[in-house]
This record gives C-alpha cells, structure tokens and sequence, in this order.
C-alpha cells in the first residue's frame, strides 16, 4: 500500500477476485510511530505518509470506476486526529506524525464526500481510540495500561471487533443518510 504499484495491484487483484462491482471499501491499511519531534527521520515521515495517506488515496482511485451508486467508503482515522494523544512508557512521546497521516485522510473523507456523494457514493471515517492490537504495544504494560484506561469513560480497551461493528454499521444501509463523518469508536476518550 506504501507505493502506487502496491495500491494498483492491491486493485487489480480486488477486481479479478470480485468483478465489475464494488459495493464497500474499507480502507484501513496503516502504519504507526511514535517518538519525540527528533526520533523521526524522513524515511519514518515518508512511511507514515505513504502508506497511510498516498495508499489510501490510490487504492480509492483505482477502485472508484467500479463504485457506482449505492457503494461507499469506510476510512479506519484515528482519535488522534483530533486530540493530542501521547504514548505511555516514553519520555515525552507523541503519535504527532501518525496523527497527522490521520487527518489528512479525514480531510480526504470530506472531499470525497462532496465530490462523490451526487453519484449515490457515502464516505466516512471511523476513528478508533486505544484498541488492542499490535499498533497499542504500550498497553502491554501495567502503566501503560492504567494511562489508555484512565483517558476513557468506558473503562476498558476497545477491541478489534468494536470497530468492526462500527465499520459494518457505517457500509450498511441503515447508515444510508450518513455521508462525510468520522464516527469515534474510542471508549468515551477525552469527554
């Protein structure tokens, strides 16, 4: 996904697999860092971006000739594109570049929105919070740990399959009149 070669064939494959027509397109290919303003080095910036924001871009390019009305867009954001959000367990630390990757894409849901929504296309974001994955190593330690359970209301870390009902809900019709929205899927984080 971090090159445009990768999003073609990534849509080449995904039409020889499915044909002339896509009904849902989630997009949640991404990669993560987090450091102080000094750690990142370009090719860090470039990989965040590339992957996060250029393949996202492109995979939607080459899939759009096979949306038609009725199809839409999921876009996997990031509570950090709205908060500032550190990293337990490092001296200063900060997702900041990540999160910016995070809302360029968000800032891209709302175009495509606008742009694609006259022909019956819907494109939204979900932005999940702390979920337990391999990106959340952090929360893999006791401090790390009490810090994500102390910035939610709910208590506890999300789970891949919270967003993934989110995600369902959101390509589903019954979200029919939603179009342009980034849905957070964070546990009540930072209310």
């Amino acid at each position: 996904m971090s090159t445009p070669d990768g999003a073609a064939l990534l849509a080449s494959r995904t039409r020889s697999a499915i044909g002339d027509h896509l009904d849902v397109l989630v997009a949640n290919a991404g990669v993560g860092k987090a450091a102080r303003i000094a750690g990142y080095t370009v090719e860090d910036f470039d990989n965040l971006y590339a992957t996060n924001v250029r393949g996202t871009f492109f995979l939607v390019q080459q899939l759009l000739p096979i949306m038609s009305e009725g199809s839409n867009i999921v876009v996997v954001s990031s509570i950090g594109a709205r908060f500032v959000v550190g990293v337990p367990g490092l001296e200063n630390p900060s997702i900041l570049a990540y999160a910016s990757t995070k809302g360029a894409l968000e800032t891209l849901v709302r175009n495509w929105a606008a742009i694609l929504g006259p022909q019956g296309i819907r494109v939204n974001a979900v932005a999940p919070g702390v979920i337990e994955t391999d990106m959340s190593n952090f929360t893999k330690t006791d401090a790390g740990r009490e810090v994500a359970l102390g910035m939610q209301a709910l208590k506890r870390l999300g789970k891949p399959e919270d967003v993934a009902d989110v995600v369902a809900f959101i390509a589903s019709d019954n979200a029919r009149w939603i179009t342009g929205a980034s849905i957070p899927v964070d546990g009540g984080s930072k209310l």
